[in-house]
Protein backbone atom coordinates (compact mmCIF):
# COMPACT_ATOMS: atom_id res chain seq x y z
CA UNK A 1 0.00 0.00 0.00
CA UNK A 2 1.50 3.63 -1.06
CA UNK A 3 -0.27 6.71 0.18
CA UNK A 4 -2.92 6.67 -2.91
CA UNK A 5 -4.08 3.81 -1.09
CA UNK A 6 -4.34 5.04 1.96
CA UNK A 7 -5.99 7.74 0.85
CA UNK A 8 -8.66 5.63 -0.97
CA UNK A 9 -8.86 3.63 2.35
CA UNK A 10 -9.89 6.80 4.27
CA UNK A 11 -12.40 8.16 1.80
CA UNK A 12 -13.99 4.59 1.48
CA UNK A 13 -15.30 4.92 5.21
CA UNK A 14 -14.09 8.73 6.23
CA UNK A 15 -16.02 8.22 9.53
CA UNK A 16 -14.24 4.72 10.85
CA UNK A 17 -12.30 5.04 13.73
CA UNK A 18 -8.65 5.22 12.99
CA UNK A 19 -4.98 4.89 14.60
CA UNK A 20 -1.84 6.47 12.83
CA UNK A 21 -0.22 3.76 13.42
CA UNK A 22 -3.07 1.22 11.20
CA UNK A 23 -0.86 2.85 8.01
CA UNK A 24 2.88 2.10 8.28
CA UNK A 25 3.33 3.75 4.93
CA UNK A 26 1.93 6.76 6.47
CA UNK A 27 4.18 6.77 9.59
CA UNK A 28 7.10 5.95 7.60
CA UNK A 29 6.13 8.89 5.15
CA UNK A 30 5.86 11.41 8.10
CA UNK A 31 8.16 10.39 10.60
CA UNK A 32 10.92 9.66 8.24
CA UNK A 33 10.77 13.73 7.82
CA UNK A 34 10.23 14.97 10.79
CA UNK A 35 12.36 12.79 13.11
CA UNK A 36 16.03 13.24 13.73
CA UNK A 37 17.44 9.35 12.66
CA UNK A 38 20.96 10.85 13.22
CA UNK A 39 20.00 11.35 16.58
CA UNK A 40 18.78 7.81 17.26
CA UNK A 41 21.49 6.51 16.03
CA UNK A 42 23.67 9.19 18.16
CA UNK A 43 21.86 7.73 21.10
CA UNK A 44 22.97 4.41 20.88
CA UNK A 45 26.35 4.85 20.16
CA UNK A 46 26.70 6.89 23.39
CA UNK A 47 25.89 4.50 25.96
CA UNK A 48 26.68 1.25 23.87
CA UNK A 49 29.48 -0.20 26.66
CA UNK A 50 32.46 -0.95 24.81
CA UNK A 51 32.77 -4.13 22.66
CA UNK A 52 29.12 -3.64 21.98
CA UNK A 53 28.09 -6.52 19.42
CA UNK A 54 24.16 -7.21 20.23
CA UNK A 55 21.77 -4.77 19.93
CA UNK A 56 17.95 -5.09 20.83
CA UNK A 57 15.59 -2.48 19.98
CA UNK A 58 12.22 -2.01 22.08
CA UNK A 59 9.24 -0.69 19.99
CA UNK A 60 11.12 -0.95 16.62
CA UNK A 61 8.02 0.10 14.46
CA UNK A 62 8.62 -0.32 10.78
CA UNK A 63 12.16 -0.91 11.40
CA UNK A 64 14.08 2.63 10.34
CA UNK A 65 17.08 2.18 12.80
CA UNK A 66 17.85 -1.69 12.59
CA UNK A 67 18.21 -0.90 8.76
CA UNK A 68 20.89 1.76 9.49
CA UNK A 69 22.89 -0.86 12.16
CA UNK A 70 22.50 -4.03 11.38
CA UNK A 71 25.36 -4.51 9.42
CA UNK A 72 27.45 -2.85 12.31
CA UNK A 73 26.70 -5.36 14.79
CA UNK A 74 26.84 -9.54 15.13
CA UNK A 75 23.10 -9.36 16.39
CA UNK A 76 20.31 -6.53 15.64
CA UNK A 77 17.00 -7.52 17.25
CA UNK A 78 13.52 -5.80 17.03
CA UNK A 79 10.25 -6.30 18.57
CA UNK A 80 6.90 -4.99 18.38
CA UNK A 81 3.57 -5.63 19.02
CA UNK A 82 2.25 -4.04 15.74
CA UNK A 83 2.29 -6.85 13.25
CA UNK A 84 1.89 -4.00 10.27
CA UNK A 85 4.19 -2.33 11.05
CA UNK A 86 6.94 -5.31 11.61
CA UNK A 87 5.98 -6.29 7.91
CA UNK A 88 7.19 -2.77 6.75
CA UNK A 89 10.02 -3.75 8.64
CA UNK A 90 10.49 -6.95 7.11
CA UNK A 91 11.05 -5.30 3.54
CA UNK A 92 13.88 -2.75 4.82
CA UNK A 93 15.81 -5.40 7.01
CA UNK A 94 18.10 -8.22 5.73
CA UNK A 95 19.91 -9.91 8.59
CA UNK A 96 18.05 -8.18 11.77
CA UNK A 97 15.72 -10.33 13.49
CA UNK A 98 12.08 -8.90 14.27
CA UNK A 99 9.75 -10.45 17.09
CA UNK A 100 6.38 -9.43 17.52
CA UNK A 101 5.60 -8.79 21.46
CA UNK A 102 4.38 -6.52 23.83
CA UNK A 103 7.29 -5.46 25.69
CA UNK A 104 5.75 -4.76 28.84
CA UNK A 105 5.19 -8.66 28.79
CA UNK A 106 8.38 -9.54 26.82
CA UNK A 107 11.78 -9.82 27.61
CA UNK A 108 14.92 -11.63 25.84
CA UNK A 109 15.40 -13.87 28.93
CA UNK A 110 12.10 -15.44 27.95
CA UNK A 111 14.23 -16.85 25.03
CA UNK A 112 17.21 -16.95 26.45
CA UNK A 113 18.94 -14.37 25.26
CA UNK A 114 20.92 -11.37 26.68
CA UNK A 115 21.59 -8.09 24.94
CA UNK A 116 25.07 -5.72 25.35
CA UNK A 117 22.49 -2.57 24.75
CA UNK A 118 18.82 -2.23 24.94
CA UNK A 119 17.28 1.38 23.49
CA UNK A 120 13.37 2.69 22.96
CA UNK A 121 12.86 5.25 20.62
CA UNK A 122 10.62 7.36 22.22
CA UNK A 123 8.29 4.32 23.17
CA UNK A 124 7.92 5.38 27.06
CA UNK A 125 4.61 7.71 25.94
CA UNK A 126 2.61 5.19 25.36
CA UNK A 127 3.25 3.64 28.78
CA UNK A 128 0.84 5.45 30.90
CA UNK A 129 0.01 2.85 33.61
CA UNK A 130 2.77 2.66 36.30
CA UNK A 131 2.58 -0.84 36.30
CA UNK A 132 3.17 -1.08 32.61
CA UNK A 133 5.93 1.32 32.89
CA UNK A 134 7.47 -1.45 36.02
CA UNK A 135 7.02 -4.00 33.59
CA UNK A 136 8.96 -2.43 30.78
CA UNK A 137 11.83 -1.57 33.62
CA UNK A 138 12.02 -4.87 34.47
CA UNK A 139 12.28 -6.96 31.09
CA UNK A 140 14.79 -4.16 29.84
CA UNK A 141 16.55 -5.10 32.71
CA UNK A 142 16.64 -8.94 31.93
CA UNK A 143 17.66 -8.71 28.33
CA UNK A 144 21.03 -7.68 29.41
CA UNK A 145 23.96 -8.67 30.08
CA UNK A 146 26.06 -7.43 33.39
CA UNK A 147 27.13 -4.08 32.82
CA UNK A 148 24.75 -3.50 29.43
CA UNK A 149 23.02 -0.33 29.18
CA UNK A 150 19.41 0.53 28.65
CA UNK A 151 18.69 4.34 26.94
CA UNK A 152 15.42 6.10 25.74
CA UNK A 153 14.38 10.13 24.77
CA UNK A 154 11.20 11.10 26.30
CA UNK A 155 9.27 14.03 27.08
CA UNK A 156 9.29 15.22 30.75
CA UNK A 157 6.39 16.15 33.00
CA UNK A 158 7.75 19.88 33.79
CA UNK A 159 6.14 23.35 34.02
CA UNK A 160 6.93 23.77 30.27
CA UNK A 161 3.85 21.46 28.88
CA UNK A 162 1.13 23.63 28.08
CA UNK A 163 -2.22 22.19 28.39
CA UNK A 164 -3.77 23.22 25.11
CA UNK A 165 -0.86 23.16 22.78
CA UNK A 166 -1.65 23.45 19.10
CA UNK A 167 0.98 22.15 16.75
CA UNK A 168 1.03 22.37 12.80
CA UNK A 169 3.32 20.67 10.22
CA UNK A 170 3.46 19.59 6.94
CA UNK A 171 5.72 17.12 5.04
CA UNK A 172 5.84 16.95 1.34
CA UNK A 173 7.79 14.57 -1.75
CA UNK A 174 7.16 15.17 -5.13
CA UNK A 175 3.89 13.82 -5.54
CA UNK A 176 2.50 13.93 -1.93
CA UNK A 177 1.85 15.97 0.77
CA UNK A 178 0.34 15.19 4.18
CA UNK A 179 -0.41 18.05 6.89
CA UNK A 180 -0.71 17.76 10.46
CA UNK A 181 -2.61 19.68 13.42
CA UNK A 182 -2.49 18.59 16.57
CA UNK A 183 -4.49 19.56 20.11
CA UNK A 184 -2.46 18.55 23.28
CA UNK A 185 -4.41 18.18 26.57
CA UNK A 186 -3.86 17.53 30.16
CA UNK A 187 -5.60 14.71 31.53
CA UNK A 188 -3.84 14.52 35.08
CA UNK A 189 -1.27 15.50 37.28
CA UNK A 190 0.53 12.37 36.60
CA UNK A 191 1.29 13.61 33.09
CA UNK A 192 -1.59 11.72 31.07
CA UNK A 193 -2.83 13.61 27.82
CA UNK A 194 -5.05 13.06 25.12
CA UNK A 195 -3.88 14.83 21.79
CA UNK A 196 -6.39 15.18 18.74
CA UNK A 197 -4.79 14.90 15.26
CA UNK A 198 -6.12 15.95 11.96
CA UNK A 199 -4.17 14.18 9.14
CA UNK A 200 -4.43 15.63 5.58
CA UNK A 201 -2.83 13.91 3.11
CA UNK A 202 -2.77 14.72 -0.67
CA UNK A 203 -1.58 13.26 -3.91
CA UNK A 204 -0.72 16.16 -6.19
CA UNK A 205 -0.61 13.54 -9.22
CA UNK A 206 -4.12 12.45 -9.02
CA UNK A 207 -5.53 15.50 -7.35
CA UNK A 208 -7.20 13.25 -4.42
CA UNK A 209 -7.05 14.27 -1.11
CA UNK A 210 -8.20 12.30 2.77
CA UNK A 211 -8.96 13.76 5.68
CA UNK A 212 -7.85 11.28 8.77
CA UNK A 213 -8.84 12.08 12.49
CA UNK A 214 -7.01 10.20 15.32
CA UNK A 215 -7.11 10.30 18.93
CA UNK A 216 -3.73 9.07 21.41
CA UNK A 217 -4.03 8.66 24.41
CA UNK A 218 -0.22 9.12 26.17
CA UNK A 219 1.83 10.20 29.15
CA UNK A 220 4.32 12.65 30.21
CA UNK A 221 6.81 11.01 32.55
CA UNK A 222 8.14 12.23 36.01
CA UNK A 223 11.80 12.49 35.41
CA UNK A 224 11.96 11.03 38.93
CA UNK A 225 9.16 8.77 39.26
CA UNK A 226 11.29 7.07 35.86
CA UNK A 227 14.55 6.78 37.79
CA UNK A 228 12.90 5.31 40.61
CA UNK A 229 11.24 2.56 38.60
CA UNK A 230 14.40 1.41 36.88
CA UNK A 231 16.20 1.48 39.79
CA UNK A 232 13.69 -0.78 41.31
CA UNK A 233 13.65 -3.08 38.16
CA UNK A 234 17.04 -3.58 39.26
CA UNK A 235 19.78 -1.45 37.73
CA UNK A 236 22.57 -0.39 39.26
CA UNK A 237 23.06 3.46 37.75
CA UNK A 238 19.90 5.42 36.39
CA UNK A 239 20.44 8.66 35.34
CA UNK A 240 18.46 11.15 33.11
CA UNK A 241 20.22 13.78 30.83
CA UNK A 242 18.50 16.81 30.18
CA UNK A 243 19.76 19.25 26.92
CA UNK A 244 18.88 20.52 23.80
CA UNK A 245 15.80 18.09 22.38
CA UNK A 246 14.11 15.86 24.87
CA UNK A 247 15.69 14.35 27.50
CA UNK A 248 17.61 10.83 27.82
CA UNK A 249 17.06 8.30 30.18
CA UNK A 250 20.24 6.04 30.74
CA UNK A 251 20.62 2.86 32.69
CA UNK A 252 23.47 0.28 33.57
CA UNK A 253 22.81 -2.89 34.72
Amino acid sequence: MNLSAVIDDVNENPHRRRSFYEYPELYDFYHSRVLDREAQVGLLERFSPEETARVLEFGCGTGPLLARIEGEYDEVFGVDSNESMLERAEEKVETATLRRADFTAWSAADEGRVFDVAVLMGGLLHLTDDRNLESFAENAHESLRDGGAFATFFQPLSDDVENGSTNLQTVESDRYAVERRSVCALTSEQGHYTTTHLFVITDEKRGTEARMGTVFEGRFHDPESLERAFSAAGFGRVEVLDGDGPSVLHAVK
